[in-house]
């Protein structure tokens, strides 16, 4: 019986041997199976992160093209008389400008048609951006619009971006000031700067190049700080009881709100062309101008050198041609501006504006919605803009709507300019401006959004907001 047991299982070992073979078989070929499908999801994965690297550096390219398309164009300025028409060829030259004959483009120029401005290829490192600026219809208020499509590529990947900007005149920095003059400025006795609001909007500033540049004795107040071209503490001479942004101490004054070494701003030039064309009523030599009246859209033709003795009120423009002396000794209302020729090649002393009245101008608002007045209600921001010409105050004012700007100003006796002048007070030429007496003006800025008639303004693009896209092209 134990040798048939010991024969039996001699007899089983080579089927167990055949069976560990196969096995061994099978798990060969389901790790070898197992090793493809990994190696296989490995590449795909691979590809998967290569391609993902790709649309990544796509997306960054359009992303950067696009950040610097803005930067480009937002130093592109552009005429104000920019039109429909104009704005592709316009932009064009513009952006040459700035881009043409830079490593940027590499030997390339950007180019327009009608429709388009096309800024060729830009490389950097394994990457790549183009862009093109489509016109878009103008927007309600007349500005012109256009969009920037930029496709960033990057190993045959690519992605777009787009943005849309809006062209509008761009404000001057210069007019965030509350008085400002090529000239020095001395205020004196007990005259007074002040804000309805924001203290800053009363601050001053001088460009001149003269050893007292800002001169404040007596009384003087002025809610803002004071800013200078020079770069001399001692070119602000401040004596007296004087007030600067709120402190009286002068070591506080000069070292909290005195900035000294400013850089000039640009003092903008003149569009006087509009003006005569809106005049219709013209007053010579031998107007008679004494007594209560009343005058629509006035020509003061040259050397009429008028005196109005009584209470008068002009409706719409005054446009004062040089030479002229013209004097207001009585009430003044004007329901619009003042404007006069540029007389700056004349001498100061035979252009003169005083106004030893009262002075009210509430500005075009006031003016009635008829056919004599329509156009000269498009001229908002100014209330009196005499290039060439100095002009005496020295009476009290009820308000006053818009800038103020002449050659030379003066300020003096009880001259009071309300809580209305909604605009600033601009010295045009190298003279000094003062300010004396019990002088007080008072600027509120709160309303103050208009972009003044009589000046040129470049114009700058601004962000239409809400118009970012993205897009696989």
């Amino acid at each position: 019986m134990v040798r048939r047991a010991n024969c039996n299982l001699l007899s089983n070992r080579p089927l167990r041997r055949g069976m560990a073979y196969v096995l061994a078989l099978v798990m060969l070929a389901l790790c070898t199976s197992l090793a493809v499908a990994i190696s296989s999801g490995t590449s795909l994965n691979l590809a998967r992160v290569e391609n993902m690297r790709k649309a990544f550096n796509a997306q960054t390219a359009a992303e950067s093209g696009l950040q610097f398309m803005l930067q480009s164009i937002s130093g592109a300025n552009l005429p104000t008389d920019t039109t429909y028409d104009t704005l592709t060829g316009n932009l064009s030259t513009a952006l040459g400008d700035v881009l043409n004959d830079t490593p940027n483009l590499n030997g390339s120029t950007v180019s327009s048609t009608d429709n388009t401005v096309t800024i060729p290829t830009i490389t950097f490192e394994d990457a790549s951006f183009a862009c093109v600026i489509t016109r878009l219809s103008p927007d309600g208020e007349g500005n012109q619009q256009c969009r920037l499509s930029v496709v960033g590529t990057s190993g045959g990947m690519s992605r777009s971006v787009s943005l849309d900007v809006r062209l509008k005149p761009a404000r001057p920095p210069l007019f965030d000031y509350g008085i400002a003059s090529k000239g020095s400025i001395e205020i004196s006795g007990n005259a007074k700067i002040l804000s309805m609001s924001e203290a800053g909007d009363a601050s001053i500033f001088s460009a001149a190049d003269d050893a007292t540049v800002i001169k404040a004795n007596g009384n003087a107040q002025v809610a803002g700080d004071l800013y200078a071209t020079a770069d001399d503490i001692s070119t602000i001479n401040l004596t007296g009881n004087v007030e600067v942004a709120g402190e009286t101490d002068t070591d506080i004054i000069f070292a909290e709100h005195t900035h000294l070494d400013q850089s000039e701003p640009e003092f903008p030039e003149f569009d006087l062309t509009p003006f005569p064309a809106l005049t219709t009523t013209e007053i010579t030599s031998s107007t008679n101008t004494n007594g209560n009246k009343t005058f629509e859209n006035v020509h003061v033709l040259p050397s009429a050198n008028p005196t109005f003795n009584g209470n008068v009120t002009i409706n719409g423009i005054i446009y004062i041609e040089a030479p002229n002396k013209v004097k207001f000794n009585g009430n003044l209302v004007v329901n619009g501006f003042i404007v006069t020729s540029d007389g700056g090649s004349l001498p100061i002393s035979g252009n003169q504006l005083t106004f030893n009245g009262n002075v009210e101008v509430p500005g075009v608002s006031m003016l009635p919605d008829t056919a004599e007045f329509l156009a000269v209600k498009e001229h908002v921001g100014t209330a009196i803009l005499a290039p060439g010409f100095g002009v005496t105050f020295s009476g009290n004012n009820k308000g006053i709507d818009g800038l103020i700007a002449a050659d030379q100003l003066t300020f003096k006796g009880n001259t009071t300019l309300g809580g209305e002048l909604t605009g600033m007070v601009l010295g045009l030429a190298d003279l000094p401006m003062l300010l004396r007496g019990n002088t007080k003006i008072t600027i509120n800025r709160q309303d103050d959004d208009n972009l003044p008639t009589g000046f040129k303004y470049t114009s700058l693009f601004e962000i239409i907001s809400g118009s970012y896209a993205e897009a696989v092209p």
